[in-house]
C-alpha cells in the first residue's frame, strides 16, 4: 500500500522514487523525505510526545509534537495536518520554517537518513492521542526544553535536537520583532502621558522645586500601567482623550508607591539611577511623596466618569498599601525598633500568602488600569470584567518575573542590584518560597542564618543564590508564572478581536519574558 512507502530523494529534496518504509530505515538507511511538527500554545510552550514502545527506532524516546513522512502527492503542510489528526486527534494551521538533512543511527537496527521539513502551528484545545503511536504527551516551556535537551540528550530522539534550533531561532526572531513593536508602542504612550503628568505635578508648585517633583517620573520606566489603561479603552471603542488623565493618575500613583517603597527598603538605585531619597534626602523625598499623592486625585476632575475613577484610584492606593505592609511582614529580620512588625512578622510564607501579597501590591493596580480603560470607553459590565481579569493575571505575571530577575537577572539590563530581596531579607519572593520547600535541613538553616544577619554582604548573596540553584525553584517559578500567562490570554478571547486585543496578548509575553 502507498502509505507503507516513503519518497526517496536527493540532497536537494528532488524525488527519486519510492521505497518500502521499513527497508528505507534498515542499516544506514536510504535518503528520503520526512517532516517534524512543533505545535505551540501561543504562550511559550510546545507540545512534545513520547514515542510508543513498539516503534522500531528510538522507542519510548521523547520527540517533537510529531514526526512522520509525506505520502506521494502530499506537500509537507498537508501531510503534517493529516498526521496531527491521526496521532493526536486535532488539527491546526501549519507553516514551514525550514528544512535540514541528517543521518542518525539507532543501535544495530537501522537509521534515519532524511531531508526533513520543520513545520510549526498553534493550538491549545483538547488532545486525543492515538495510543498505538503516542505513549505520553505534555506541554513544556520552550526555554526549559532547550535546557533539558542539553542536560539530558539521551531522553530525546535525534531529530528533535536537530530541528529544535530551527524552532528556537524562529521564536527568538518573533520575540525580537514583538518586543520592538511593544517598545515602540510604550514609547509613544510615554510621549503622550509625560506632558500631562508634568503639567499636573507642576501645578501649585514654585519653579525652584519643580525639578525635585519631576525627578521620579523623568528617571525612566516603561509606562506600562497608563499604556494598559489607554489600550483597554481603545480596544472597546474609546478614544485616547477619554482615558488620558485617569491613565496619568495611575502612573503618578505607581510612582508615588515607588518613592515610598524605596524609602522603606532603603534602596539606593532604581532603573540604574539614584532613588529620590538617595538623591535629595529622606525628608525631601517624603515631601515629594505628598505632591504625588495630591496630584493623583487632581487627575479625576478631567474625566467624564470622575466619581468612578476617583473610587478606583482610592481603592488602588489602599490595597497597594496593604500589600506593602504584607511585604514588610514577610521580612525575616530587621526593623528591630518597630514593635508591630516584630510581633506580627510571618515565620513561614506559603504560596497562598505570597499570592495575597502580590495581588495587593502589584496585580490590583494592573487590574484597575484595565478596568478604568473599559469604564472610560463606556463598555458593558461583562467586557469590563474580562479586562479586569486580564489585568489581574498580567500583574501576577509581572511580579513573578520581577522575583525571578531579582535572583537570576542581569544587573545591567535589570537596572537594580541582583539579590536585592536577599539583602533586604525579603522571603516574599517566589524563588525563595519554592527554594525553602526543597532545601535540605542544613541548607535551609544556612539560608535562614544569612537572612538573620545584621549586614548581608555581596558574598552572602552569592552563597544564598548558590543554595537556591541546588533546587528546582527557577523552573517552578517560571511554570507558576506561565499559568497566569494562560489565564490572562483566556480573557482576551472573549473581547473584540482587533489590533488592540493583539497588542494586549503580545504585552503578556513581553512582561513574562522581560529582562528589566
Amino acid at each position: 500500500m502507498e502509505k507503507d512507502f516513503v519518497i526517496t530523494v536527493n540532497s536537494k529534496d528532488q524525488k527519486i522514487g519510492l521505497k518500502e518504509k521499513i527497508n528505507a530505515h534498515l542499516k544506514n538507511g536510504v535518503l528520503h523525505r520526512a517532516f517534524v511538527v512543533f505545535v505551540t500554545d501561543g504562550s511559550g510552550k510546545v507540545l512534545i510526545q513520547r514515542r510508543s514502545k513498539n516503534k522500531m527506532l528510538w522507542p519510548s524516546y521523547w520527540e517533537c509534537t510529531l514526526a512522520s513522512h509525506p505520502r506521494l502527492g502530499e506537500d509537507y503542510v498537508k501531510a503534517g495536518r493529516r498526521r496531527l489528526m491521526e496521532e493526536l486527534g486535532f488539527n491546526c494551521h501549519l507553516r514551514m520554517l525550514d528544512k535540514f538533512q541528517y543521518l542518525a543511527k539507532y543501535k544495530n537496527i537501522g537509521a534515519e537518513r532524511e531531508v526533513c521539513a520543520v513545520l510549526i502551528g498553534e493550538y491549545n484545545g483538547k488532545i486525543k492521542p492515538n495510543p498505538k503511536e503516542v505513549a505520553e504527551w505534555k506541554w513544556v516551556r520552550i526555554d526549559d526544553l532547550k535546557e533539558d535537551i542539553i542536560k539530558n540528550p539521551r531522553k530525546y530522539a535525534p531529530w528533535l535536537a536537530k530541528s529544535f534550533d530551527i524552532l528556537f531561532s524562529n521564536f527568538e526572531k518573533i520575540k525580537v520583532l514583538k518586543n520592538k513593536k511593544i517598545d515602540s508602542v510604550l514609547e509613544k504612550m510615554s510621549k503622550i502621558i509625560m506632558p500631562v503628568m508634568k503639567n499636573l505635578l507642576n501645578s501649585y508648585i514654585g519653579k525652584r522645586f519643580q525639578e525635585l517633583v519631576q525627578y521620579q517620573i523623568s528617571s525612566g520606566g516603561k509606562r506600562l500601567r497608563p499604556a494598559l489603561a489607554i489600550i483597554s479603552c481603545k480596544l472597546l471603542g474609546g478614544k485616547t482623550e477619554d482615558i488620558l488623565y485617569p491613565a496619568a493618575g495611575f502612573e503618578i500613583l505607581h510612582n508615588y508607591t515607588l518613592i515610598i517603597d524605596d524609602i522603606i527598603d532603603n534602596s539606593f538605585l532604581r532603573r540604574g539611577k539614584p532613588t529620590v531619597w538617595a538623591k535629595f534626602g529622606e525628608s525631601i523625598a517624603q515631601c515629594i511623596g505628598i505632591y504625588y499623592s495630591a496630584t493623583i486625585f487632581q487627575t479625576t476632575k478631567y474625566s467624564k466618569v470622575s466619581n468612578k475613577i476617583s473610587e478606583i484610584l482610592a481603592e488602588s492606593a489602599k490595597i497597594v498599601s496593604d500589600g506593602e505592609i504584607l511585604d514588610i511582614l514577610f521580612e525575616r529580620t530587621g526593623r528591630e525598633n518597630e514593635q508591630y512588625i516584630l510581633k506580627n512578622r510571618y515565620q513561614n510564607i506559603s504560596e497562598k500568602d505570597y499570592l495575597e501579597m502580590v495581588v495587593k501590591k502589584t496585580a490590583t493596580l494592573f487590574k484597575n488600569c484595565c478596568e478604568a480603560g473599559g469604564i472610560c470607553a463606556g463598555a458593558g459590565e461583562k467586557e469590563i470584567k474580562l479586562l479586569s481579569n486580564y489585568g489581574f493575571n498580567l500583574g501576577i505575571v509581572f511580579q513573578i518575573r520581577d522575583d525571578v530577575l531579582d535572583i537570576f537577572g542581569n544587573e545591567k539590563k535589570f537596572g537594580k542590584k541582583i539579590g536585592k530581596d536577599i539583602q533586604e531579607r525579603k522571603a516574599g519572593n517566589i524563588i525563595i518560597v519554592f527554594a525553602l520547600k526543597e532545601l535540605s535541613q542544613s541548607d535551609r538553616k544556612k539560608l535562614n542564618n544569612t537572612f538573620r544577619k545584621k549586614e548581608i554582604s555581596d558574598q552572602d548573596i552569592k552563597e544564598v543564590i548558590g543554595l537556591i540553584k541546588k533546587t528546582d525553584a527557577l523552573r517552578r517559578a517560571k511554570a507558576f508564572g506561565y499559568d497566569f500567562v494562560q489565564k490572562a490570554k483566556e480573557n482576551l478571547k472573549l473581547l473584540p478581536q482587533n489590533q488592540w486585543n493583539a497588542l494586549l496578548a503580545d504585552l503578556v509575553d513581553f512582561v513574562a519574558n522581560r529582562e528589566k
